[in-house]
């Protein structure tokens, strides 16, 4: 949603479950102006609330809610609806087959990839991939800097310029370590 606030033509591919919450995160989506046509309603998931996100577990120690899926065959299919794509951001944790199936797509399109990764995380990653470690909290700045560079580089911005005006137009630099 940063990346579509700043300017960038956002399309997703992603997976919610097939309840009430992923009915409104698709309104949400069409409303954020973000096409959505490959958004997995996954019957056997549960689409987490932000408070869910940590765990998918409830307080009173009940067991894990499955969050939704989203494997290799899905991001392959999903990203074959999109006919032009000039920067793909993977924004959760994906398997290797899954991360190998989403480069592949960015060398196919030419487009940039830029991979968010969990804090301490020794995945390996794709070498031609902007690799963004998030950190552990921020209040959302760090999706709107994510955001903002990827905007810029759909834009046209070589990744150097994307970055530091990225960094410079979210006030990154003076965020709280």
């Amino acid at each position: 949603m940063a990346a579509a606030a700043a300017g960038g033509r956002v399309a997703l591919v992603g997976s919610v479950g097939d309840d009430a919450d992923g009915d409104a995160v698709a309104i949400e989506l069409g409303r954020a102006g973000i096409g959505h046509a490959a958004l997995l309603r996954d019957p056997a998931g549960t689409t987490p609330r932000s408070a869910d996100l940590e765990e998918a577990v409830d307080l009173d120690g009940a067991e894990p809610s499955p969050l939704p899926r989203l494997d290799a065959a899905d991001i392959d299919l999903g990203l074959r609806y999109l006919a032009e794509c000039q920067v793909l951001v993977v924004a959760e944790p994906l398997d290797e087959q899954a991360l190998d199936v989403a480069a592949s797509a960015a060398r196919y399109h030419g487009a940039a990839l830029i991979v968010v990764t969990e804090p301490g995380s020794a995945a390996t990653q794709p070498e031609e991939a902007t690799v963004i470690e998030m950190p552990d909290a921020d209040g959302g700045a760090f999706a709107e800097l994510v955001g903002r560079y990827a905007a810029l580089l759909d834009s046209g911005r070589g990744a150097a310029e994307a970055w530091h005006d990225a960094v410079s137009e979210t006030g990154w630099q003076n965020a709280p370590a």
